[in-house]
């Protein structure tokens, strides 16, 4: 069952004036993340995207949990997925949600994500 979806879309210069000036990155990605992802804009573009959908699949934007508790991956294809810590681990679970489906784009200078929370 669908429980929530939320989609977003930023524009990933300000991402990569985030990048150059190494201004609140670790705020919004787990140095597991940055590992990964290194200081790619367009992916951290993509993944500060999936943050904001899983948020709105919560309901409640950011508030009560840090954008660095909701972690962004890719897996041996590239295909993204989620993986909570935290707050946002909780929240999920108080909210039965057991999978993220999630969908990412680049295009035009802007990363957008789709996501889709499922109670199984």
């Amino acid at each position: 069952m669908i429980v929530g979806i939320g989609t977003d879309l930023i524009e990933i210069g300000r991402v990569q004036k985030m990048v150059e000036r190494k201004n609140r990155l670790s705020r919004i990605f787990s140095e597991e993340e940055l590992a990964c992802a290194g200081l790619n804009s367009t992916t951290l573009a993509g993944n500060f995207a999936v943050k904001e959908a899983v948020s709105k699949v919560f309901g409640t934007g950011f508030f009560g949990l840090e954008p660095y508790e909701i972690g962004v991956f890719r897996n041996s294809k590239g295909a993204p997925y989620v993986k909570l810590t935290g707050r946002a681990e909780k929240m999920a679970s108080d909210r039965k949600i057991t999978k993220f489906h999630v969908s990412v784009t680049n295009t035009g200078g802007l990363a957008q994500a789709f996501v889709i929370g499922e109670c199984l």
